[in-house]
């Protein structure tokens, strides 16, 4: 008994690792989800200026420092465009990398659940042999000596 009571305990313990791995991720995939959306909107500021400047050049009134303002701020989003890139992909990877220790988690818990529900099995079959052997010797010990 001092078996099952100790698998219980690092059950318990288990299972309270895999609730913080669940944690875990579903906090990573808030990160990613904030960082996505922030790629999508540089993105879309992206397409609505390069509109704009497509527009600007093709009008007849030219205002060259403002043409070159524009190519600059296109020029920023890039940069700010391939270093969210970067970020999403460093977020998809922990996203991932979380994911792993979960199923991990999950492994460990199932494999100790097992090994307790083994355990119960030989016990339980233990003290039914035990039982059977008290039965025998009670019956044996009720027939007549000869």
């Amino acid at each position: 008994m001092a078996r099952l009571d100790t698998l219980k305990r690092i059950i318990q313990v288990k299972e309270y690792k895999k609730s913080e791995a669940e944690l875990e991720l579903q906090k990573a995939w808030r990160v990613l989800r904030a960082e996505q959306t922030q790629l999508d909107l540089l993105e879309r500021h992206l397409s609505e200026n390069t509109a704009i400047l497509d527009r600007k050049k093709n009008s007849r009134n030219i205002n060259v420092y403002e043409l070159t303002l524009y190519y600059d701020y296109i020029d920023t989003l890039y940069k700010k465009i391939d270093a969210q890139v970067k970020v999403v992909a460093a977020k998809t990877i922990e996203v991932e990398k979380r994911q792993t220790e979960l199923i991990e988690a999950y492994r460990e818990v199932k494999t100790v659940v097992v090994l307790k529900d083994r355990v119960v099995t030989e016990e339980r079959k233990k003290m039914e042999r035990q039982t059977q052997r008290e039965m025998d010797f009670v019956y044996l010990s009720r027939l007549p000596r000869n």
